[in-house]
């Protein structure tokens, strides 16, 4: 048999906790209902890694200049070096101040950016000149649905190694072939689009400056095409191809012709081929180059042609250590060594060899590397040997 005063109690309790429970809910605005699934939420805990999300100088969501930011990067390198050249030995033992940039970005309204970056590491180097030597960058540029441009002084892509930034790279320096095929950053304008499943990118370009820094366009100079490939050619391969054209007469004068700063390429027609392959923790870039007719100088005649190629496997053991390796093959060029001296032998049949490490203590924004470089090959036209063993330590930072 039922109990009705049980009912009762039990109905009293329910009607009483459903009140307050009501009550709670509608506490604030009428007819809104509050309800508070959120815990007590910690604060970020400081690091020094969080510097480098304080570079914005001005914001705003309506308006022309949408966003003002500066940027800028260091990276300096220590480099203890031997070589044998024929049996007469060289050492070299210094710290270097290899890059030192500060700039501006101007973001705005419709997508437009303006980018500028100048060069002071000479400035820390030798404390006389101008506090500025250069402009590294300096561009405008705008990205659309469709297609993309920019104007200005600016990288003139080539080869997979050259593309990636300083920031990013995982070798201490780029390969000796790489460094005698590419140029510097010309004044140009390139368009890009996406066009049968590949990114294409045209540029025309100057390849020379004025003497003054911060060495602004000089339209005397002799000029160049460009184009640029990517092609998904597997799920977790890219494809890449590069052309250059730059005029020199087929080898007999420099890009720059009457200009008094040179920043364009030695070779007057190079090509490059490559893949970048990413499987989860191990990343592996294969590349292959060809150029014709350089500009002589250094040790090489006018019109003399090279080809190569390097492999670089990288792996990573843990979120911020990554191990590297490279090896690269240049046919004939320049010596590109790792302490860039302003004397470098013209070599051939030249091999090196790279491992090193590079840990990331706030991703690519802040890191340390290591590495040592082996290269072996002989003086150009002649049978002298050269070798050359190199350490090197860096720390490359940028915001």
């Amino acid at each position: 048999m039922t109990n009705p005063q049980g009912h009762r109690k039990n109905l009293a309790a329910f009607a009483g906790a459903a009140t307050l429970l009501a009550g709670a809910a509608f506490a604030g605005d009428a007819g809104k209902v509050v309800i508070d699934d959120k815990g007590v939420v910690e604060p970020e805990a400081w690091s020094i890694c969080n510097v480098f999300d304080h570079n914005t100088l001005f914001e705003a969501d309506q308006g022309f200049i949408r966003s003002v930011s500066a940027h800028g990067r260091y990276q300096g390198q220590y480099i203890s070096q031997d070589e044998d050249i024929d049996g007469v030995e060289n050492d070299f033992d210094a710290w270097q101040h290899r890059r030192a940039r500060l700039g501006l970005k101007i973001e705005m309204d419709h997508g437009l950016k303006f980018y500028a970056e100048a060069n002071f590491a000479s400035f820390l180097g030798s404390q006389d000149g101008p506090f500025f030597d250069s402009f590294q960058d300096f561009y405008l540029d705008q990205e659309t649905d469709t297609f993309w441009w920019r104007v200005g002084k600016q990288k003139q892509n080539f080869t997979i190694e050259d593309k990636t930034s300083s920031k990013k790279i995982k070798t201490i320096e780029r390969s000796a072939i790489v460094n005698e095929t590419a140029g510097a950053r010309p004044w140009g304008a390139v368009v890009g689009f996406e066009a049968f499943g590949i990114d294409h990118a045209f540029g025309g370009w100057l390849y020379g400056g004025h003497s003054d820094a911060p060495e602004f366009i000089d339209f005397d100079a002799n000029g160049g095409l460009s184009y640029n490939a990517t092609y998904a050619l597997l799920e977790n391969t890219d494809l890449h191809f590069d052309y250059v054209h730059a005029d020199n007469n087929g080898g007999s004068e420099g890009t720059e012709g009457s200009a008094a700063v040179g920043v364009g390429p030695e070779y007057e027609h190079s090509f490059s081929l490559g893949t970048s392959s990413n499987f989860g923790k191990l990343n592996v870039i294969v590349n292959g180059i060809i150029a014709s007719n350089r500009s002589g100088g250094g040790g090489i005649p006018d019109g003399n042609d090279t080809w190569g190629f390097y492999v670089l496997p990288s792996y990573a053991l843990t979120d911020k250590l990554d191990i590297v390796f490279r090896y690269a093959y240049m046919d004939e060029g320049r010596e590109q060594r790792t302490q860039r001296y302003d004397v470098r032998a013209a070599v051939e049949d030249y091999h090196t060899f790279y491992g090193g490490l590079q840990y990331k203590l706030c991703g690519d924004h802040l890191k340390v590397m290591a590495g040592y470089e082996y290269a072996t090959g002989d003086i150009f036209k002649s049978s002298e040997d050269i070798e050359t063993g190199s350490w090197q330590l860096a720390v490359r930072t940028y915001f």
